[in-house]
């Protein structure tokens, strides 16, 4: 299995994104792509509010997106598993929440983030293999 972040299904989903075709293509040829429904929000946040996409067209696309990768929810205690190791490890701000993403990916057993912020993952999972398209 392999954890899909955000920037990636951003990426995949908008024809326009100058990192398209390697966001579909990563999407494409993971091993059994895998997100959290936390990843959607952000998906949807991002699209309507950084890229400007209607919010009707927005929904859409991300809802779209159970067609492509398995999308799972987050039970409270992965909420409080990122946070006690979010401070163990430093983590601040919006780190929290790749910090939820690698909590959610470990407890699936996962071993591979595919990202296209791999800075963002260096405290937060420093256990697992962070892959970029």
């Amino acid at each position: 299995m392999t954890f899909v972040d955000t920037g990636i299904l951003v990426g995949a989903l908008l024809e326009g994104h100058p990192e398209h075709e390697a966001c579909v293509s990563a999407l494409q040829d993971s091993d059994a792509p895998l997100t959290d429904a936390h990843a959607l929000a952000e998906t949807f946040a991002t699209l309507t509010g950084f890229y400007k996409v209607p919010t009707e067209q927005a929904a859409e696309l991300t809802l779209s997106l159970k067609q492509s990768l398995a999308v799972e929810p987050l039970p409270l205690a992965d909420y409080e598993k990122a946070i006690t190791e979010a401070r163990a490890r430093g983590v601040m701000g919006g780190g929290i929440y790749d910090s939820l993403h690698a909590t959610f990916a470990r407890r699936k057993g996962v071993k591979r983030i595919i990202t296209r912020n791999p800075s963002h993952f260096a405290h937060a999972a420093p256990d697992l293999e962070i892959l970029t398209p």
